[in-house]
């Protein structure tokens, strides 16, 4: 009977464990996407404001249609 139990409490250490690990490395990734969305995002804006004439106008153009 001990030995189920142990089993069981160790089966149950496991999973929480793999549980814990999954979760760390999900927000590693979400926090390595965010750094290339923001990288992604000041590339383009940087390209947009680098030509002439990009006044307010054009830009709230681009950003409606999702390019900015």
């Amino acid at each position: 009977m001990k030995m189920i139990l142990v089993w069981f409490v160790s089966v149950l250490l496991a999973v929480y464990g793999g549980f814990l690990y999954g979760k760390s490395m999900a927000k590693t990734q979400m926090v390595e996407k965010q750094v290339e969305v923001i990288k992604y995002v000041s590339e383009k804006r940087a390209k947009i404001q680098a030509r002439p004439n990009a006044n307010r106008d054009e830009l709230l153009e681009l950003m409606r249609k999702n390019r900015l």
